[in-house]
């Protein structure tokens, strides 16, 4: 069924006929085409044992919760809702994909878009202080070295959650990483730190722009994250359209209409 419906939403987008759905109540625009490759690739990632074999996870536990219908709904919204976030964040930085990675196969671009995602609603975030202070043990770095990364945070809690890592939906490669880096979360942050500066001037202001204190800041990530949310709303109004359009289609064909 979940590959019947990624396949019918391509096709809407494809026809248009996803126009003849109730139209979503939400301020922000969704783009469909995006939506179908992200909700394409999360079909093929995220239902696949091969994509978590990758990173090291038991795939005898992941083989048993992917089959789960419940847990294949979380997973498909969280990967839609990571891939989408990034995206967006990448289409208001588009530079951010040229600008290298903060340690082997763990691009920065990644490390912006989750530290905006996890940022979220907050006023304080300390990142301008910490970055100025360069001392990832003090008291300004403390929130975004907590934030920095949630692989140790999926490591820990029971296996059946392995679809709520952003890390994980969106960078497979950095999972590898924080796993080969001893006192992860310290030496991302440092590594981060050491990037950031190799950023140019208008760079720098634009990504704590981003992830700075204060109201604009905190309104520009809840747009992005608005809009994320937004897209996995579209992703699930349309799966509905689509199979009721087929339960009507078999109805037909039983009256021989």
């Amino acid at each position: 069924m979940m590959k019947f419906a990624v396949k019918s939403l391509i096709t809407l987008v494809v026809t248009n006929s996803f126009f003849l759905l109730t139209p979503m109540r939400s301020d922000a625009q969704v783009n469909m085409n995006r939506l179908v490759q992200i909700a394409k690739t999360c079909q093929e990632d995220i239902l696949s044992s091969n994509y978590y074999k990758r990173m090291g996870f038991d795939i005898d536990d992941i083989d048993y919760y992917i089959k789960k219908s419940s847990k294949q709904q979380e997973a498909i919204t969280s990967c839609i809702y990571s891939r989408y976030h990034y995206s967006l964040v990448l289409t208001k930085y588009p530079w951010l994909s040229s600008t290298g990675e903060i340690l082997s196969g763990y691009p920065g671009s990644i490390s912006v878009s989750y530290l905006a995602h996890l940022f979220g609603d907050s006023y304080h975030t300390s990142i301008l202080d910490c970055i100025a202070n360069q001392d990832i043990s003090s008291e300004e770095c403390s929130f975004t070295r907590y934030k920095i990364n949630d692989v140790d945070l999926f490591r820990r809690i029971p296996t059946e959650y392995w679809h709520k890592s952003y890390i994980v939906n969106t960078c497979p490669s950095c999972v590898v990483v924080h796993d080969d880096v001893s006192g992860s979360r310290e030496e991302i942050l440092k590594a981060f730190i050491k990037w950031f500066f190799t950023l140019d001037k208008a760079q720098r202001r634009e990504l704590i722009y981003l992830l700075g204190d204060g109201d604009e800041a905190r309104e520009l990530r809840l747009v992005i994250i608005r809009e994320a949310n937004a897209a996995v709303k579209k992703y699930w109004e349309v799966r509905q359209g689509v199979e009721e359009q087929e339960q009507e289609r078999r109805r037909q064909e039983v009256l021989g209409n």
